[in-house]
């Protein structure tokens, strides 16, 4: 029996790995925002919030081998904003509003991680 393992082969395992970091720290992140808001809405509304608010318009190009996308306007916030301010309830944005920021900022930490993928596969 020969076992051989061509690392070229593997070129995948470095954005597997990545992706799952980042569902993992998206986890996290909304499990902490969500213990640390005095306004509990119900979970799958804040997770709904915090997915809305990873909706950016942002500049993309390719580094390296890597699609890179720097998120410039969170459009998600401002949708959640307009969907929330409806009938001058502010009381509901107060409640969604750290969700929705917590998703833009995860696309800042999402770009991180992108930019890691190159040095990892090299050390593969």
């Amino acid at each position: 029996m020969n076992l051989q393992f061509r690392y070229e082969d593997f070129h995948h395992v470095s954005t597997t790995m990545i992706t799952l970091v980042n569902y993992i720290i998206f986890g996290l992140v909304l499990y902490w925002v969500y213990k640390t808001n005095d306004l509990k809405p119900k979970l799958w509304k804040a997770f709904l919030a915090m997915f809305l608010g990873l909706f950016v318009f942002s500049i993309n190009f390719n580094f390296d081998q890597s699609y890179i996308e720097i998120p410039i306007l969170p459009l998600g916030v401002w949708i959640l904003l307009w969907i929330c301010s409806r009938k001058n309830n502010q009381t509901r944005w107060a409640k969604y509003r750290r969700f929705a920021w917590a998703g833009f900022i995860l696309r800042f930490i999402y770009l991180i991680t992108t930019l890691l993928i190159q040095p990892i596969i090299s050390f593969f």
